[in-house]
């Protein structure tokens, strides 16, 4: 039996129900005893991750055997194992884009001794402190209310959904795409594909909208869905009092703060179960022929999508569908925003426009999506007017590069190539508003190059701009909707698929880089994960191509010296030896040419003579 483990891997026989030990109140005692690694001496994370996924696999496997004591078991197991901790606090100080946010009480956690410090702190029984109401704004120019728990808090919610996500997960249905596991809005939009691409496919949709779903879910409705043993938890997060910054401190009696790390998996059991009733609703009265035939829901969170075979059927569907989520959720279908539309004349979803031309579905970036973007490019463009080119390019390619990446996937080569002119064009007022007493063919020389055939190219002289036109268009495969990484007989599956999308996403550079250590982290040694949000970089979502002997230290990017690790690796790794460090037998990441030379890298050609 694994020392980390309580109980061991499910049998091969997936029939028999897992069995509790005889001494579980004394392991329980256990679950929360450290095992001395701390942030600040350092983690073993393989250990750590495979004993947190370990119990999450055998607490899903107890939800398909219906084992009641066997899920009440592994769920308090997740909540109070010090390795779950451990995984949670690098969760919300390390891995979330809201990592550096602090919540009311105004602390984050950014050095290995405040995450140790952190690691005391928690504590699941307290009541959560209240949520910071900020305002961020929305695409139609209005304000979204987002609430932000504390950091403490953050980490509690992330032990809970530790516990909770692999019960709903295997349970969920199908189509349900927004924030699970192994799922994104590419699934989303390939199943869309799937369902209306064909000739006889349904050639109606409904495009639902909810007015306000995370404002307004109702508390007592999401709690009557969720297990005893969560509720009180759950109850406690819901209720968590708003500290408004115009009114002040305010009860909160519905819906459940955006900006909590599990408002997300909250909002999925409140919609789980849509496509199933709807389909026994068509069927009961005789709209379709079979159960649910033509009728399809596919779902990114709150935002949803209807297939119907007909327009009557779609008129028909309309009043379900809010009766539905009256009942089971306690909110309303916004009338205004929710339309029938045929698919010739196309429609939106996901930042996507999905349209049939002459019988052919072609899925493209939406305008509306096009336009934002560069708008949001021209405004970092005006924000910049007098920073160098080298760091108005650290600016704007990541920008470039994370749009194109999550619109790689369908027919965007016409729109990337326009996008790229447009930029052009950005780029030369930009240029001639820093200089306008100088003539164009000056502007030229300083800020573009010829590369090949191309002669109008912005560079900063060591970086070129990121040209969308050349990304590859690469169509996804979606997962298979039944499938479920908490599943253990769906570990193997999810292995392949992983190392498939990353063999997508990646350069042929980095593949080559990634395969040195077979798409494991080099520090770590554990997977590198594909990122829950596709139009992440790899810098944004926590991968790291790395530098062992670094530029500092005359340290190339070359395949000898490259290898890829996780973020939290990295940094790890330089606290412990510094920015500055020659590793140990360094002519290992050496080209040929290359030799050390007072402890720095240099071109063999270039050492000194020697007589």
């Amino acid at each position: 039996m694994n020392p980390l483990t309580a109980i061991s891997e499910p049998t091969a026989s997936l029939g028999q129900a897992p069995t509790i030990p005889r001494n579980a109140p004394k392991f329980r005692t256990e679950a929360d005893v450290a095992s001395g690694q701390s942030f600040a001496t350092g983690i073993d994370w393989e250990a750590i991750e495979a004993h947190v996924a370990r119990l999450q696999r055998q607490l899903a496997h107890a939800v398909e055997q219906h084992h009641r004591p066997a899920i009440r078991h592994y769920k308090w197991l997740l909540r109070h194992s010090y390795h779950a901790k451990l995984l949670a606090i690098r969760m919300v100080t390390q891995e979330n884009a809201g990592r550096k946010t602090p919540g009311v009480d105004g602390r984050t956690y950014t050095t290995p001794d405040e995450r140790d410090l952190l690691l005391q702190e928690v504590d699941l029984q307290r009541r959560p402190l209240p949520v910071r109401r900020v305002f961020i704004p929305k695409k139609n120019g209005k304000l979204r209310p987002l609430g932000i728990p504390s950091i403490s808090d953050r980490v509690a919610q992330a032990l809970h959904k530790f516990a909770m996500e692999p019960e709903w997960d295997v349970q969920f249905e199908p189509n349900s795409y927004g924030f699970r596991p192994n799922r994104s809005a590419w699934d989303a939009i390939e199943q869309l594909f799937k369902l209306l691409a064909p000739r006889r496919a349904p050639q109606w949709v409904i495009e639902g909208d909810i007015k306000g779903f995370f404002d307004n879910v109702q508390h007592h409705l999401l709690l009557a869905r969720l297990a005893p043993e969560d509720r009180t938890y759950i109850r406690r997060i819901l209720e968590a009092p708003i500290m408004d910054p115009r009114r002040g401190k305010q009860a909160n009696t519905r819906g459940t703060p955006q900006g909590g790390l599990i408002s997300p998996l909250l909002a999925n059991i409140a919609l789980h179960g849509m496509e199933t009733d709807l389909c026994e609703v068509a069927r009961v009265q005789g709209w379709t022929s079979r159960r649910g035939a033509g009728i399809h829901v596919v779902r990114y969170a709150d935002d949803f999508i209807i297939s119907c075979q007909t327009q009557e059927l779609a008129e028909q569907l309309i009043p379900e569908v809010a009766q539905w989520l009256q009942i089971y959720a306690g909110v309303e279908l916004s009338h205004e925003k929710t339309h029938i539309t045929h698919i010739a004349d196309g429609f939106d979803f996901l930042g996507f426009n999905l349209r049939k031309y002459h019988g052919k579905l072609l899925i493209k970036p939406a305008k509306a999506s096009k336009l934002a973007f560069l708008r949001k490019v021209q405004e970092l463009l005006d924000a910049n007017r007098t920073v160098r080119t080298e760091t108005l390019m650290h600016l704007v390619n990541p920008l470039l590069r994370g749009w194109a990446s999550y619109y790689r996937t369908v027919v965007s080569k016409q729109t990337f190539a326009y996008c790229d002119h447009r930029l052009y064009q950005m780029l030369w007022r930009w240029a001639k508003r820093r200089h306008p007493r100088k003539n164009a063919h000056w502007i030229k020389q300083k800020y573009f190059t010829q590369r090949g055939q191309r002669q109008w190219v912005f560079t900063s002289g060591l970086q070129d701009l990121f040209r969308m036109a050349d990304v590859r268009i690469i169509r996804h495969v979606k997962v298979q909707g039944r499938r479920s990484p908490y599943r253990p007989t769906d570990a193997a599956y999810f292995e392949r698929r992983r190392h498939q999308l990353l063999a997508k996403r990646w350069t042929v550079f980095q593949q080559r880089v990634a395969a040195k250590t077979q798409g494991r982290c080099a520090l770590c040694t554990r997977p590198i994960a594909e990122p829950a949000n596709p139009g992440q970089s790899n810098r944004e979502s926590g991968i790291r191509f790395h530098l062992m002997i670094p530029a500092t230290l005359g340290g190339q990017a070359t395949l000898a010296n490259m290898f890829v690790t996780h973020r939290w690796c990295q940094q790890q790794y330089h606290r412990r030896y510094g920015h500055h460090h020659m590793p140990g037998d360094p002519a290992r990441f050496l080209t040929s040419g290359e030799t050390i030379l007072d402890g720095h890298v240099v071109r063999a050609e270039s050492s000194p003579t020697h007589h």
